[in-house]
């Protein structure tokens, strides 16, 4: 996993990496303003194409900061899940403002209504102490206690949104260590 800024070699190194080990991979799309949707897409779609130039099959890894891109058909997301990886939605919490979970709210809609509830993926990254419950922010439990329910109030089912908490992650973490 990495959070970091990462150019192709790195990605490559990564991609290496994870074929000798069989770690999962979770990025990030360093591209992640609310209206740099073309940038946004050709990253996440370069971080993928790398990654499976070296032997990483897309089911073992999540292209994170999905979410932060005024993307209303969650072009990027569906793009991203029909090939098969994982659609990280990292960034759902409201201290960081890049979105309103409104329009987060929209597009993991779009994304779910496309069929590809199965690679959706959502946490809470973030790294402002402010966001901690300590200092008065909704702290790490934010995206299960307040965009969860935002999905249940806009009509996802109890069996999907167990898919997307618990199953999906469960899938992308599960692995046998190569030897």
């Amino acid at each position: 996993m990495t959070g970091t800024r990462l150019g192709p070699y790195e990605i490559v190194a990564l991609g290496k990496a994870h074929v000798r080990t069989g770690l999962p991979i979770f990025t990030h799309n360093f591209v992640y303003k609310a209206d740099a949707h073309n940038d946004a897409m050709k990253a996440a779609m370069l971080q993928l194409d790398i990654l499976e130039s070296v032997g990483v099959k897309p089911p073992r890894v999540a292209i994170g900061h999905l979410c932060c891109h005024d993307d209303p058909k969650a072009e990027i997301p569906i793009a991203i899940a029909k090939r098969g990886a994982f659609v990280g939605f990292d960034r759902v919490v409201s201290g960081v403002q890049i979105l309103p979970d409104e329009k987060r709210l929209q597009m993991a809609l779009a994304l779910l209504e496309a069929g590809h509830a199965n690679q959706l993926l959502l946490s809470s990254d973030f790294s402002f102490e402010r966001e901690l419950k300590k200092s008065g922010g909704a702290g790490y439990a934010e995206t299960l206690a307040v965009f969860v329910p935002k999905l249940g109030a806009a009509g996802v089912s109890d069996s999907v949104i167990r898919q997307i908490t618990a199953d999906n992650p469960r899938r992308l973490l599960a692995f046998v260590p190569v030897r």
